[in-house]
């Protein structure tokens, strides 16, 4: 990995890091909840990486006002995901982590959005090394492969948010709709004109979170076009999303979510074993160069 990679190196690890917050957003799978020591040390990775005169302080500085945004939104988030104590990701007393739901669709939000601004990053990279003729094949294909599992991923678990929230907003109306029929002595509180679900607070929070759910989704997948398993899986995404206004129906809603949720793991899968695969020989080569150099 020649030196210029070796910058852009950098901010395909904090990339990474970003991309791998996204787990935060779901329930955790090991029954211990997340790992603390994980947590720390993706901390500790991204206040270095992104400490003064890093390259990706360099980059952020000299990219004018989209750099300082971005510098400004990734202090933020190191702070309320890996601070101590964060607002979104805390410590208990017994040292295991604790998740804010309430804050989930926030954070999410948060990813998508510095997700684009380091792989603009990444795109420049690349640019200005095949410009001098300094970018290696292999280089280029892991920050490919990188950007379309990340896609995939970030589409997966938007896809799993909006099945939630859709069913939490179900939920709410159906709440709303027994509390105003026991209060009015109605039967059915929709024969009441003046009857409205939106009059409910919490019915609208929850249909702010599921628009902005929407709105991230559609920023992941359409950002995206250079696979055709990753278009196809769009497709059906947005296919299926008709079942959110009504257009497609299902007796069995549950099941129906399943199979929306499930588009992109073969992507996933497929992608997963090839980056861990490039990361080895990466790291393989990386250790050689430093060797020979000493």
């Amino acid at each position: 990995m020649n030196e210029h990679e070796q910058g852009v190196m950098t901010i395909v690890t904090i990339a990474r890091i970003v991309e791998s917050t996204l787990w935060y957003c779901l329930r955790p799978r090991d029954t211990a909840g997340f790992s603390k020591s994980e947590h720390d040390n993706r901390f500790k990775a991204l206040t270095a990486l992104t400490q003064e005169g890093s390259p990706f302080a360099l980059n952020c500085d000299n990219n004018g006002e989209n750099g300082k945004n971005l510098k400004e939104e990734m202090q933020y988030f190191i702070e309320d995901v890996y601070g101590d104590p964060g607002r979104i990701v805390t410590t208990n007393l017994d040292g295991t982590l604790r998740v804010e739901q309430s804050l989930c669709v926030e954070l999410f939000d948060t990813i998508v959005k510095l997700r684009g601004y380091l792989e603009a990053f990444l795109h420049a990279g690349m640019r200005a090394l095949e410009e001098a003729n300094a970018l290696e094949p292999d280089f280029k294909a892991l920050i490919e492969e990188d950007i379309l599992y990340f896609h995939s991923f970030a589409g997966k678990i938007s896809c799993m948010l909006l099945a939630d929230k859709f069913m939490e907003l179900n939920q709410s109306a159906n709440t709303y709709a027994q509390s105003y029929a026991k209060r009015h002595d109605l039967r059915d509180p929709r024969q009441d004109p003046e009857f409205n679900v939106k009059n409910d607070p919490s019915f609208r929070m929850l249909e702010n979170e599921f628009h902005q759910i929407n709105q991230d989704m559609v920023a992941v997948l359409n950002s995206y076009n250079d696979n055709e398993d990753f278009k196809y899986a769009r497709q059906q995404v947005y296919s299926d999303c008709e079942i959110f206004s009504g257009k497609k129906q299902t007796t069995d809603l549950a099941a129906f979510f399943r199979v929306f949720s499930s588009y992109f793991d073969k992507i996933l899968n497929v992608s997963e074993r090839k980056l861990n695969n490039m990361f080895y020989e990466i790291s393989k080569t990386v250790k050689s160069e430093q060797k020979e150099e000493a």
